[in-house]
């Protein structure tokens, strides 16, 4: 069997983890053999529930712990309680620490617990929405950014309870603590601790309270057991510490699973460290990110004193960064007095998001050290690459270590972690060479992933696949002072089976991934998949149904297996829409647009008698339209399709006696514009669109405006504290600095926005069109395109970042967004969407043809290629989901266009009614009579579980559409989530 090699400068390789429902490890990463650590900061998982009127609380709590073969799998189940009179969907978020994964997760179904299984993402996310949708009970477990994690509950129902249990796994080598502060109090409490296989019991810390007492296990090892009611949980936690293995004994742990065999070992290695150079010049790279505010400024500040009082005399560039980065400062520190720098960093302000992508090296610098909890929230993605050795230091518990952990390996430098180092342990981290891991080769084993590549806890950890009964490891090994020496390891096939040496391998190997994950997507999500992990491309998804699982062909848990394959041996094979048929729809209706968009309407005052009467005659269809879509079921059928049927009756009416001649004025003209007359540009119109600013009697808003300009970011801050969760707020403030001239801090403050939930594509789209309308398209860009990687089972997704693309240049691509908009197979509440991007497609067509640079069209529908100029163009869309907003124009008849009346009498014509949320809906008028037109949104209402007090509009006005002439206008406002609120939102004028 040939050898097969590793470089561990090519892996992200993991660290000893922070426990947030286990425990954190006792060694650390380039320290002391036994370093000490400080208490971690804890934010344990808990149930949040947007506008309950009562908290959910937790009512039982039940943790078990196994340590085996340095790795520990912490199993919590937690019963909550839903106290309120109405059923509401909860969030349980948690950040993980470094090296920590989560193995498993299931939700009470029926009175017993069901086991999730793993999914793609993305569609995880559709099917749970989905099923949600009908009132059943999905539970979901997903990454959103970095280290967070997010699990969706549905439904808690009054008065009644819900159970759910997570699995989290993370190394275990020398300790472990165990964190119990889930609640201040529970009525039920229980926990239990085993270590199978070990010869001495591990050590207690400040279990007394507890009264946790280690036994021997008749199954071998020891475990310990205590069971209490109405117990104040201990608020630091439960430190255990396994005995050190004696002399040079090498731990190996193997288990079999699907025919191939796992292995973990792990290798004492004697550590000795020695002083490292430090530079001249180094660069400091300063998060001031509104996520960067929970940092612990007192650690990296006493690492700052360590390093500064070696290094002595140092010239320091300072850069700090949040939604841009600033200009840099430069500091000499002379005798290792750092105070100058000191005073600048402790007057620091956090707000913004992190556009960690856009740090470059000073060009002078020998070294970087970076604090940062490693976030990128902003821009471009980030490329993990520095030319200089980069030392990425983390306070925080919530972040992204994989990615610091990516940049420092990638950089030849390190990464430190202070939430889990004493002060004495950092400063040897950044100061102190130790013994690494220089390299790995295996003869009889492939796929081998590593803990870390430093030695400094005295141990080595790694794992690997045996592609023989047996194998040799080999481990390079270098010292501090450069030396290198070889270790030697045989693993049997055989040798001390384990339940956990295959989440061992599976935990380090989506670790060796995360750092890189753009690049290992497919590779991360094979492994969660197979062993079932929650990572950054696989979910874990509970259904309540067997039928659940075929309707959406998941694999179901164990426990549901007979019934789903009865179900589906029984059921005949489900018939999907073919390709062919579903382009022949859009065809067909993208014909009958056409047909509307060619007849010539009249432009007179409407008879009132006898339009009435014609309204009665063609109004029947729309008045079950009305009907159906209030019904919020089905769709009704496409406005597209009623004012197909309307138009006839509605266009070239005859004249009655006092009607003037000029009816139908403008129709020639328009004609012989949309045929390509080069003189026909005189009759264009004149349109004027004015929208109508946001009226907020808001205190906030208020005293921004009362403030003196010098004052208005101190007030701003001042009422940042109490607003941090308030969308609104940070909308308002943005559009007023920017209405003030204060360009920079109104972008600034809206891009807190992309941090205050990393998970929430509402928000995040609703920040992106507010950057479109201040003309930021490159930076909404990324947003739309994070947007597509949560949501692309939504086409608003891709309709959303095709139109950023075309507003940024990138008309090929913006073309191919909008086209899989139209050709997709979407759910069916998301009608007429197709139409709208098509129009848009076809707008983006026509004007890089107009610009001479064409873009590709020949994997496009031929018959779709038809560009349709308007003179007056509306789109409303909308932040929240299963939430019904209504657009209406009045135009200068009086005539109102909605969902009740999908046709007026010149010609305007609205899209389908949009009632299962985010729209859009589209109001589109060929040749606009003079006058002026008002435009109007109604919120009707919603079927939502989670409440918010309002919701987003986003409306893009445009005169002369898909002509040369076109202007554009957009707005985005918020209105009460409550029924019947109806708002102005602006106004086009139209002269000729």
């Amino acid at each position: 069997m040939p050898a097969r090699s590793f470089s561990p400068g090519r892996r992200r390789l993991g660290r000893h983890a922070l426990a947030l429902a286990g425990g954190v490890s006792a060694s650390a990463v380039f320290a002391q053999p036994r370093p000490q650590l400080v208490p971690p900061p804890w934010r344990p998982p808990q149930l949040q529930v947007a506008g309950a009127e009562r908290p959910v609380r937790l009512e039982s709590l039940k943790v078990e712990v196994e340590v085996s073969g340095g790795v520990a799998e912490t199993r919590v189940e937690m019963v909550f309680l839903n106290p309120n009179a109405r059923t509401l969907e909860g969030k349980l978020q948690f950040p993980l620490a470094p090296g920590q994964a989560v193995s498993g997760f299931a939700i009470d179904v029926d009175g017993r617990l069901r086991n999730a299984v793993p999914v793609e993402k993305a569609r995880a996310q559709q099917v749970f929405e989905d099923i949600a949708r009908r009132r059943v009970d999905p539970g979901l477990l997903q990454t959103t950014l970095g280290n967070n994690y997010e699990l969706r509950i549905y439904p808690l129902l009054s008065g009644k309870t819900r159970t759910v249990m997570l699995k989290i796994v993370e190394p275990a080598s020398l300790g472990l603590d165990v964190p119990l502060a889930y609640a201040a109090r529970v009525t039920a409490f229980e926990l239990s601790l085993r270590f199978p296989g070990v010869a001495r019991a591990p050590a207690l810390a400040s279990a007394a309270a507890l009264g946790l007492v280690f036994a021997r296990d008749l199954r071998g090892g020891f475990s310990a057991h205590v069971r209490a009611a109405d117990i104040a949980l201990p608020t630091l936690p439960l430190s255990l510490r396994l005995p050190a293995p004696s002399g040079d004994s090498v731990a190996v742990t193997t288990e079999e699973r699907d025919s191939q065999c796992y292995f973990t070992l792990e290798l004492p290695v004697a550590v000795a460290t020695a002083p490292r150079a430090l530079p001249r010049r180094v660069q400091i790279v300063w998060d001031t990110s509104a996520s960067s505010a929970g940092r612990a400024f007192d650690r990296e500040f006493a690492l700052l004193d360590a390093y500064f009082h070696r290094a002595r005399d140092v010239a320091v560039e300072l850069v700090r960064v949040a939604d841009t980065v600033s200009a840099p400062d430069r500091f000499a520190v002379v005798g290792g007095d750092w105070s100058a720098l000191r005073r600048v960093l402790e007057s620091t302000v956090y707000d913004g998001a992190s556009h960690l992508g856009a740090v470059r090296h000073d060009g002078t610098s020998t070294e970087a050290l970076w604090f940062s909890d490693g976030l990128a929230t902003y821009g471009a993605p980030w490329q993990l690459a520095f030319p200089v050795p980069v030392f990425a230091i983390q306070s925080a518990a919530s972040g992204d270590p994989a990615a610091l952990q990516a940049l420092a390996d990638a950089s030849g430098g390190r990464a430190i972690d202070l939430a889990r180092l004493s002060r004495q342990a950092a400063a040897d981290a950044l100061l102190r060479r130790g013994t690494e891991l220089a390299g790995v080769t295996a003869l009889g084993a492939t796929d081998i992933v590593v803990q870390s590549q430093s030695a400094a806890s005295g141990r080595l950890v790694l794992a690997g696949v045996l592609t023989a009964t047996s194998a040799d490891i080999t481990l390079r090994l270098r010292d501090a002072g450069g030396k290198v020496t070889t270790r030697r390891v045989h693993v049997d096939a055989r040798q001390n089976p384990s339940r956990l040496a295959v989440v061992q391998f599976a935990r380090l190997t989506i670790a060796s991934l995360e750092g890189r994950a753009r690049l290992n997507q497919v590779r991360i999500r094979e492994i969660g998949t197979r062993f079932g992990l929650a990572t950054r491309e696989t979910s874990l998804l509970v259904l309540e149904l067997a039928s659940d699982y075929v309707r959406h062909e998941i694999e179901p848990p164990a426990e549901l297996r007979d019934a789903y394959e009865r179900l589906l041996a029984g059921a005949a094979k489900r018939r999907t829409e073919s390709d062919a048929a579903r382009l022949a729809q859009v065809v067909r209706r993208f014909e009958e647009r056409a047909a509307w968009w060619s007849r010539d309407f009249p432009k007179g005052a409407p008879p009132p008698l006898q339009v009435a009467a014609k309204d009665r005659a063609a109004g029947g269809a729309l008045d079950e339209l009305v009907a159906s879509s209030r019904a919020m079921t089905a769709p009704a059928p496409t406005a597209t399709a009623a004012m197909a049927a309307m138009a006839p009756a509605l266009a070239r009416p005859a004249r009655p006696a006092g009607i003037a001649d000029d009816e139908s004025v403008g129709a020639s003209s328009e004609r012989a514009r949309r045929e390509g007359d080069p003189g026909a540009g005189d009759a264009a119109p004149t349109i004027g669109i004015a929208l109508t600013p946001a009226t907020d009697a808001g205190a906030t808003l208020q005293r921004l405006k009362a403030a003196a300009p010098g004052d208005r970011q101190r007030v701003y801050f001042d009422e940042r504290r109490a607003n941090a969760a308030n969308v609104g707020f940070f909308l308002d403030a943005g559009e007023f600095f920017i209405g003030k001239g204060q360009r920079a801090v109104g972008l600034r403050v809206l891009s807190n926005l992309a941090e205050m939930d990393l998970q929430d594509r509402q928000v995040l789209r609703l920040l992106a069109y507010r950057l479109q309308q201040a003309d930021e398209a490159d930076t909404a860009l990324p947003i739309f395109e994070r947007v597509l990687e949560l949501a692309p089972n939504e086409p608003q997704s891709h309709r959303d970042l095709g139109l950023a693309l075309a507003q940024a240049g990138q008309r090929q691509r913006a073309v191919e967004r909008l086209y899989a908009v139209v050709t997709g197979a979407w759910d069916p509440r998301f009608a007429d969407i197709d139409l709208i991007a098509l129009t848009e497609l076809n707008a983006v067509v026509e004007k890089a043809r107009r610009d001479g640079r064409p873009v590709d069209t020949t994997a496009i529908e031929p018959r779709l290629l038809k560009n349709m100029p308007l003179d007056v163009r509306v789109v409303l869309a909308w932040d929240a989901d299963n939430t019904d907003v209504d657009l209406h124009v009045i135009d200068p008849n009086g005539d109102e266009v909605y969902y009740g009346r999908a046709l007026s009498y010149q010609g305007g014509a609205i899209t389908h009614d949009a009632t299962g949320g985010y729209g859009p809906e589209e109001f589109a008028l060929r040749i606009a009579k003079p006058g002026k037109y008002r435009v109007e949104a109604d919120f009707f209402g919603h079927r939502q579980q989670v409440l918010t007090t309002s919701t987003g509009l986003m409306l893009w006005f445009s005169s002369a559409f898909a002509t040369p002439q076109q202007q554009d206008r957009r707005t985005t406002i918020r209105v009460r989530s409550e029924r019947g609120e109806r708002v102005v939102v602006g106004e086009f004028e139209v002269e000729r």
